[in-house]
């Protein structure tokens, strides 16, 4: 019964992704679609900061310290999705949580 209803949060999450996506504007299927997205992503917070810590740094502080920022900036992406997801209908919507809208920017 859970895995269902995962199944259908999943596929209607994306599908309020993709039109909020060809908009091109924010709206509450942005924030729902960021909010899914940021849960769902949000483990990736600790490889991307073990390696922009080890670009800045050496290879073991990186392995070390961006571990421990990784998942401290976890914590900050899932809570953030949750919140998107939760009140996706309350505006702002144009107004992410973190720095980085989604997990995959900020790579540089």
């Amino acid at each position: 019964m859970f895995k269902k209803f995962a199944v259908i949060v999943v596929i209607l999450g994306f599908t309020f992704c993709s039109f909020g996506a060809y908009a091109n504007e924010y709206n509450p299927a942005t924030k729902l679609g960021r909010g899914i997205s940021n849960a769902a992503t949000c483990w990736i917070e600790v490889p991307k900061q073990v390696w922009l810590v080890s670009n800045d740094r050496d290879p073991f502080t990186g392995l070390i310290f961006g571990s421990a920022k990784g998942v401290g900036y976890t914590i900050v992406r899932a809570a953030a999705g949750v919140y998107d997801t939760a009140f996706f209908l309350l505006p702002p919507y144009d107004a992410p949580l973190t720095d980085d809208e989604f997990v995959f920017e900020g790579w540089e």
